[in-house]
């Protein structure tokens, strides 16, 4: 790694699924910088619900680690970021990837110097690929710190009025019509057999084809929250029985949206 015998890194091997999955476990454990998980907006209009607090930290990063560098770079100068952006400064990881944690990043944290995680909308580590830098701080030693800021999830179970002690989010649902109302009603029966609130969302461009399969799967009386365009102007959220929903849907295309259902 460049830092001697100060800093070994081991790669051990455990099988998960039949997969040889490396763990590495560091022999480094004194880092002074702190790993930062930056919250960020829920849309290019959403600025404002990331708190004085946040902004103020932020100020004192030097490297961040990012699902895309030209949206991060964007939404950091939109929150007050006025620090220049250095060469290599900033990293990309992607879903299912394995952090490897570059020289300069061992380096930063090091010297005292702070490192954040910013995810591409909301939280990072919810439903985001930042968990695996997350996870290596931790197996590291490296202090890791959860900031304030929005998250489509839980803003949206916030608002639903449904169960918020029992829930379960699934991320993206099959595309493939057919599979998807296969899962949906595995979703619904689920739900009504733990009393439990299933949250799922699409991407944008298919949600009225996802509203389409719910509508046309679940039972009348099953609780739907449909949470659009989260902390945004266009914000809107409603829960009504499914019954309710087929006489007024509503145009969700092109629209960040969460689905939450409950049955009873």
């Amino acid at each position: 790694m460049g830092h001697g015998s100060c800093f070994k890194i081991y790669h051990i091997y455990h099988i998960i699924n039949n997969i040889q999955t490396p763990i590495l476990h560091s022999l480094k454990t004194n880092f002074t910088g702190h790993l930062y998980l930056i919250p960020s907006s829920l849309g290019e209009e959403g600025a404002a619900a990331i708190p004085d607090a946040t902004r103020s930290i932020l100020m004192e990063i030097d490297f961040f680690i990012v699902e895309q560098e030209r949206s991060a770079r964007r939404f950091l100068r939109s929150v007050g970021y006025n620090k220049p952006f250095k060469e290599d400064s900033m990293i990309t990881v992607a879903r299912d990837e394995v952090f490897v944690a570059p020289e300069l990043l061992i380096s930063c944290l090091q010297q005292g110097k702070h490192a954040g995680v910013l995810s591409e909308a909301g939280c990072p580590g919810i439903a985001d690929p930042g968990a695996a830098a997350v996870l290596w701080a931790h197996q590291h030693g490296v202090k890791v710190v959860p900031l304030v800021g929005p998250s489509s999830i839980f803003l949206a179970l916030m608002a639903s009025g449904l169960n918020g002690q029992q829930f379960a989010f699934h991320g993206y649902l099959p595309v493939n019509s057919a599979e998807r109302k296969i899962k949906l009603r595995q979703l619904e029966e689920d739900s009504m057999r733990f009393n439990q609130t299933q949250l799922f969302m699409e991407t944008p461009y298919r949600n009225d084809a996802l509203l389409k399969d719910i509508l046309e799967s679940c039972r009348p009386y099953t609780l739907l929250c449909i949470a659009a365009s989260i902390t945004l102007p266009s914000e809107k959220i409603m829960t009504q029985t499914i019954q309710s929903w087929k006489k007024n849907l509503p145009d969700l295309h092109k629209k960040p949206t969460i689905f939450l259902l409950l049955a009873k």
